[in-house]
């Protein structure tokens, strides 16, 4: 199966599923991700946990699209009686999903506290992920987890994932993250290899004040080289473009940035292939007779 393009429910937060989905059909997409909201403010007009998932599943059909990823902000924290909380919260996700007939629920990797060491987050994150994972097999499923806070670095959370070595565990691998710390594609891939389950895309310019977000290819994420790495893997997987309207208002606006990033996505998953110079001679040839 080749790879397949979504975009994330966040870049367009006023859209209700029925826009998404007919959106997405329009802009070429084969897939969304929808971002869920439990036990936090919704920052989006399309909230799963309000929706019927039968009709909600026929609505995409409908359009011919597929729900790529079910996407949280879940992230272990360290306090027992909050990540119990959280695991129950996963678990919604991943009924939801199932209903959904989405193979793909999404969490946040974890956070190393002051006094903590690096290895001993590590493995407490593992320890309170293998039930969840448990959880995920029992309903066909899998949980990809993002290096989104401490863990953005591919060996680390290698160890994490090679530790657990659990079937319905893997890695969602976001390219923007890994270049906030340094890492290019061409360590991150190699390194997790077959652990990458799911990706996702930004683009932006990187400076001493933060990052300032722009369309794929304009700015200093190397989206287009993590792609050829990820080919070179035989990767066949979502590749999701993130833009995270719902939190950031004054960025530009799903109608504009959508459509680009689609068409670059596709033109980089499926780039020309240079004409063969005897076919060229021949063709040339046949032109002149």
């Amino acid at each position: 199966m080749p790879i397949r393009t979504a975009f994330s429910t966040v870049a367009c937060p006023k859209w209700d599923f029925d826009t998404i989905a007919a959106r997405a059909k329009e802009y070429g997409y084969e897939g969304v991700e929808i971002r869920g909201f439990v036990n936090e403010s919704i920052l989006t007009a399309s909230n799963v946990f309000l929706t019927d998932p039968v009709k909600l599943k026929s609505l995409f059909n409908y359009h011919g699209i597929e729900i790529a990823c079910l996407a949280s902000s879940i992230a272990m924290t360290g306090n027992k009686r909050r990540d119990k909380r959280l695991a129950d919260d996963c678990k919604r996700f991943i009924d939801a999903a199932a209903q959904l007939n989405c193979g793909l629920v999404k969490i946040f990797d974890t956070e190393v506290h002051p006094g903590q060491s690096r290895a001993s987050a590590g493995i407490a994150f593992g320890d309170w992920l293998v039930p969840l994972g448990d959880y995920a097999a029992q309903h066909d499923m899998t949980i990809v987890v993002e290096n989104t806070l401490s863990f953005r670095d591919a060996k680390e959370m290698w160890l994490i994932l090679d530790r657990i070595s659990h079937p319905s565990i893997g890695a969602c691998w976001d390219v923007f993250n890994a270049a906030l710390i340094g890492e290019a594609p061409s360590t991150s891939v190699p390194v997790l290899n077959s652990k990458i389950q799911y990706v996702q895309v930004q683009d932006a310019t990187l400076g001493a004040l933060g990052a300032t977000y722009c369309k794929l290819g304009e700015g200093e994420v190397p989206v287009e080289k993590f792609i050829w790495r990820l080919l070179g893997i035989g990767y066949n997987g979502w590749i999701t473009f993130e833009w995270e309207k719902a939190w950031l208002a004054n960025i530009a606006e799903p109608e504009e940035v959508l459509p680009d990033a689609v068409k670059k996505l596709k033109d980089w998953i499926n780039p020309p292939k240079e004409e063969d110079p005897k076919a060229k001679h021949k063709a040339a040839a046949a032109a002149k007779a």
